[in-house]
């Protein structure tokens, strides 16, 4: 028997505040009063803003295991780009080479409607956007396009392509 809908979303909020508050805690370093007051008050505010957006929402969203999955990938997608991002730094101060600086276009398979597809729009913004040398601008439903920027020219990565990139 699958919980009501009700109980689902007051355990995903329950969650969210904990998180939250971990995360502040976590963030000031202490759990001194004055500091759990601010915390408390931030989380507050926070948890009601994600309320309001949560209810104004119109977005679906189905994430697969699968999809999500394909962020075991970004540790060395970040290694690997801070190793350029050094790169091109080191090249710059001594060699008086800008960066790159590119802004690029791959195709991407997308749709307004489709929840799945809608997921994994976000999961590759998200996921993208994690590694140093890749910035995901936005991703265009109407035109399946999505245009990114780089300090040096790469591919497109193997986890991006396979949340609906193309090459």
């Amino acid at each position: 028997m699958s919980p009501s809908r009700p109980k689902v979303h007051i355990a995903l909020g329950l969650t969210a505040i904990l998180l939250m508050a971990a995360e502040w805690i976590l963030l000031v370093a202490g759990t001194r009063l004055h500091e759990l007051v601010v915390g408390a008050a931030s989380v507050l505010v926070s948890a009601l803003f994600l309320g309001v957006v949560i209810r104004m929402s119109t977005l679906s969203l189905e994430f697969r295991a699968s999809d999500v999955a394909t962020g075991w990938r970004i540790p060395w997608y970040v290694l690997s780009d801070c190793y350029t991002i050094t790169r091109v730094l080191v090249r710059g101060l001594f060699t008086g080479r800008q960066a790159d600086s590119l802004y690029r276009v791959s195709g991407f398979t997308t749709s307004k409607s489709d929840p799945r597809l809608v997921a994994r729009r976000v999961l590759a913004t998200l996921y993208t956007t994690a590694s140093p040398n890749s910035i995901v601008i936005g991703i265009d439903f109407h035109h399946g396009r999505m245009l990114f920027h780089q300090i040096e020219r790469a591919s497109v990565s193997r986890m991006t392509r396979s949340l609906g990139a193309g090459s």
